[in-house]
């Protein structure tokens, strides 16, 4: 693991969020993992069910998490609005590019319900190399600081 326990990352939308952190070298198609029936129950609105991906099964609320990019159609918006107003998203989202799809849902969220969470672009592998999965990571929307909490 690295010593550094600080990153500057460039700020997309603001708000404050820590958690375990959770990174994957592979693109999320937001659609595919959070729209099917297993999602609909509660305690698994956040569960990732896109089998072809590292995270399959693996629940994001509250966490950290690192991704190169998303993929996946216009819908992705409205699957990050849901999961964000219905308290079920990651407490921040760190990404190589911050395309439109991703960053749409989570400004609805906030301009409709008020619910936001934290999005910052940094280089994730650097992350990913950095940080070991769990590990708690605060992450300031409006700064672009991530930092290992300690």
């Amino acid at each position: 693991m690295s010593a550094q326990h600080a990153w500057q990352g460039r700020p997309i939308l603001r708000g404050r969020g820590s958690g375990p952190f959770l990174g994957t070298d592979v693109p999320v198609n937001f659609t595919a993992a959070f729209t099917k029936i297993p999602n609909l129950l509660p305690w698994r609105r956040a569960e990732v069910r896109d089998r072809h991906h590292p995270w399959y099964r693996r629940n994001i609320r509250g966490h950290v998490i690192a991704l190169p990019t998303c993929i996946g159609s216009t819908h992705t918006g409205l699957v990050l609005l849901d999961l964000v107003r219905m308290h079920n998203g990651p407490a921040a989202i760190i990404v190589d590019h911050a395309d439109s799809l991703l960053v749409s849902g989570v400004v609805l969220s906030e301009v409709w319900y008020d619910e936001t969470v934290p999005i910052v672009e940094y280089d994730t592998a650097e992350l990913r190399s950095a940080i070991p999965e769990g590990t708690t990571v605060a992450v300031d929307g409006e700064t672009g600081s991530i930092e290992i909490v300690e």
